[in-house]
């Protein structure tokens, strides 16, 4: 099987496993009570998601100490297919909708054009990043720390690092 194809017998086989979760939500009424549910849920299957990860990883790497580019993070084929079960779900009733695609080209937009405004001017990286950029062996290397940089903000601290550096 190629990277990234799933067969649809694993990917019913995931969607069953997350569905007969405790935690899943049959339902949504956009409520107080419902949005702590699917908070619940989120932070559930994060956990699902990286304990798993860890412990794969931890068995396909037997060292102690697994530092930065000293491992590759091996993620279970079970935890892959619910994670594309997940962002199927996701693509169906949210980001397929025409009214939010408008939305996602403006955010892209503007985290391009931060990415742009921070590879012209990198000062403005924060310090861990700053110092993973000037260690950095080349420029691919340096575009993945702003990659990185951005992929650390929130929505809210994107829009305003955009309104301050772009």
């Amino acid at each position: 099987m190629d990277r990234g194809e799933l067969d649809h017998d694993t990917l019913i086989a995931a969607f069953d496993r997350l569905d007969s979760l405790p935690d899943w939500i049959e339902d949504w009424d956009g409520s107080r009570r419902a949005q702590a549910r699917l908070k619940n849920l989120t932070s559930q299957l994060i956990g699902r998601f990286a304990r798993r990860a860890v412990r794969a990883t931890r068995e396909a790497y037997a060292q102690d100490a697994l530092a930065r580019f000293g491992a590759d993070v091996v993620v279970p084929i079970e935890t892959q297919a619910e994670i594309a079960v997940l962002k199927g779900i996701v693509a169906a009733n949210v980001m397929s909708t025409n009214a939010r695609k408008p939305i996602y080209e403006r955010q892209r937009g503007i985290l391009k054009e931060l990415a742009d405004a921070l590879w012209d001017d990198p000062s403005h990286l924060d310090a861990g990043f700053a110092t993973d950029f000037a260690a950095a062996a080349d420029d691919t290397a340096r575009k993945r720390v702003i990659v990185d940089q951005v992929a650390s903000l929130t929505d809210p601290s994107a829009n305003a690092w955009h309104e301050r550096y772009a």
